[in-house]
């Protein structure tokens, strides 16, 4: 059968008197297979705006993980498999057009397969830690405890795909019970903080500080208690602690012991001797502003402050500067010559001045963290303080709820706000404000509601957090997170390492060595990567054809501690048949437009 006449008529006799091969011809009609592509085209487009204009886990929500975008697919490839059964019985000028719908077939079947087995998370790996064997995808779930039961069950929740608010909550029953969890409020910053509150069964005290400084407007709220939360660090310059008492708690600093001879022809060279190895940081001046005037005297300190005096009214007395640092003008030569190796002066006339200056005091660490320590006071409700910053002098005094105090650190004030005998620190979860740059956690706002129509007190719960909410009769833990997939192996960091280009501290590198073992069948793997070099396990050609294999690749890490590292998760089950599936493609159309036979017309 050569001509299209005469499949025309077959085509025709078919549909009369087969209600299935009128199917496959309805099915695998041209006009539908144009449908299909136009709105697939549409389809891309939406999907790209929202992936844009939102996230890719609403274009997933929406689109590409949709029911009707699965039926979409199904009829997509029935419209494939009808349109190459309608040229049955195939003769082998169709080879090209059947080669291709059986790739683009094989294609979404590879599609399908990864969609719904494979997956891609991330992993975090520490040195010395022990081996990890689940992977945090991102997919938010919610988990739910039973108030009847007990027992966990867990769902998968995103907020981000449909906000909750106030005016349309999210509404989930909650298993063996009548009770309802209530969502109604969702923010992608929030963060924890410590929270003081009351607790008769507590035997220690708790107070609340507001810490004012150069930072911004909003002061700072830290709340401690005895015991239990004593000890706050303001990042790596400051630190705040609650304790017992002050005694013994102010730390010395080491003295140093220092000695500059001073010319007054070359001020900025003096020859300098320091018990502590390094500079006081005083400079000093001596000289005359006129001729015949009297000499004059000038300290700097390392803060750019001075003062200037009389040489003849401080020579041989010792000054107290504010930070503590004695200074003594010991000796002054009017015109400096050497005499044996020793200083002396020829004549009176100040020809070649000079001053040997002797200092004592505490050594300078403008590095060390200021400290604000905190104790009960001498009377019930009063609280003592001790503050130091850098190399200023302690301040130190007694203060009850709403008094304001300097903590010693330049530029700050503080309030004792609140003061508990008996009191427990709780975190709690708060949304960020939009003028605050600090990064954040996503949140749910969520609490219990009875059948009866009264509810539980709201609560924020940040992600990878749960918060006990309750009701009339009833509590229940919920907790929000994402989803982790487990590993049927686990992997460990033996070491990571960032090599810097020549003279910079620009990474060139990223090299981190890991150890995957099965347990089952007690194989350790040792593996190396690098950037754009990913590891996979299980080892072997084979896993990595058939997309059995687990792809590892460089992510992130984290400055600070090159202990650690983050790790990209790929596993595609569905590989080979997409590798499969476009090889099929690729040969097909190559079969239709350079194996056809040039006399035939048909197509």
């Amino acid at each position: 059968m050569s001509s299209k006449e005469d499949r025309k008529i077959l085509a025709a006799e078919r549909c009369a008197r087969s209600f299935v091969w009128r199917s496959v011809h309805a099915l695998g009609s041209l006009d539908l297979a144009i449908l299909l592509l136009l709105s697939l085209a549409g389809v891309c487009a939406v999907a790209t705006f929202l992936e844009s204009g939102f996230s890719a886990r609403v274009a997933r929500a929406y689109v590409y993980q949709a029911p009707w975008f699965n039926v979409w697919l199904l009829l997509l490839g029935l419209n494939l498999t009808c349109s190459a059964a309608t040229r049955w019985p195939w003769e082998r000028k169709h080879a090209g057009f059947v080669i291709t719908h059986a790739g683009i077939l094989v294609l979404l079947a590879g599609a399908l397969l990864g969609r719904a087995k494979g997956f891609e998370g991330s992993v975090d790996l520490s040195k010395g830690a022990p081996p990890v064997r689940e992977v945090l995808l991102d997919r938010p779930r919610l988990t739910v405890e039973s108030p009847a039961t007990g027992q966990l069950f867990s769902t998968p929740f995103d907020p981000e795909v449909r906000p909750p608010r106030p005016d349309r909550p999210r509404l989930l029953p909650l298993p063996g019970s009548e009770v309802r969890l209530v969502i109604d409020g969702f923010t992608r910053r929030a963060h924890e903080k410590a929270v003081l509150t009351p607790d008769p069964s507590s035997t220690q005290p708790g107070l609340t500080l507001e810490l004012t400084g150069p930072f911004g407007p909003e002061p700072m709220i830290v709340s401690l208690a005895l015991g239990t939360f004593p000890r706050i660090d303001l990042g790596q310059m400051a630190m705040v602690e609650f304790r017992d008492s002050l005694g013994g708690s102010a730390e010395p600093r080491p003295t140093f012991r220092e000695t500059q001879m001073i010319l007054a022809q070359d001020p900025s060279h003096p020859i300098l001797h320091n018990t502590a190895g390094t500079s006081s940081g005083y400079r000093f001046f001596v000289g005359s502003r006129e001729t015949k005037a009297p000499m004059e005297f000038e300290i700097l300190r390392p803060d750019g402050s001075g003062e200037v005096y009389r040489l003849s009214e401080i020579l041989g007395r010792t000054l107290t500067d504010p930070d503590g640092t004695k200074i003594l003008a010991a000796r002054y030569w009017p015109n400096l010559v050497l005499r044996d190796g020793q200083p002396a002066t020829e004549g009176e006339q100040p020809e070649n001045p000079a001053v040997l200056v002797m200092l004592e005091g505490a050594v300078s660490d403008s590095s060390a963290p200021a400290q604000l320590l905190l104790a009960p006071g001498t009377t019930p409700g009063s609280v003592r303080f001790q503050g130091r910053s850098g190399n200023e002098n302690p301040v130190l005094g007694e203060i009850r709820p709403g008094d304001k105090f300097s903590p010693g650190w330049r530029g700050w004030s503080a309030r004792l706000v609140a003061w508990e005998s008996s009191a427990r620190i709780e975190s709690v979860t708060e949304p960020l404000p939009d003028s605050d740059p600090r990064p954040g956690r996503p949140a749910l706002r969520a609490r219990l509601r009875h059948p009866s129509g009264s509810e539980g007190t709201a609560r924020w719960i940040a992600s990878g957090t749960s918060a006990i909410l309750q009701t009339d009769g009833a509590a229940s833990r919920i907790g929000f997170g994402l989803e982790l997939q487990p590993l049927p192996f686990t992997v460990r960091l033996d070491s990571f390492e960032v090599p810097r280009d020549p003279g910079t501290e620009e990474p060139a590198d990223f090299l981190a060595s890991v150890t995957f073992a099965e347990e089952k069948k007690n194989l350790e793997v040792p593996a190396k990567l690098q950037m754009n070099q990913p590891a996979t396990f299980p080892p072997g050609l084979w896993p990595q054809i058939t997309g059995l294999s687990y792809k590892f690749s460089q992510a992130g890490w984290d400055p600070q501690n090159l202990n650690r590292t983050t790790l990209q998760v790929l596993h595609d089950p569905g590989w080979m048949l997409k590798w499969t599936g476009s090889l099929l493609v690729v040969a097909g159309i190559f079969s239709m437009f350079y194996l056809r036979d040039p006399k035939s017309a048909e197509s």
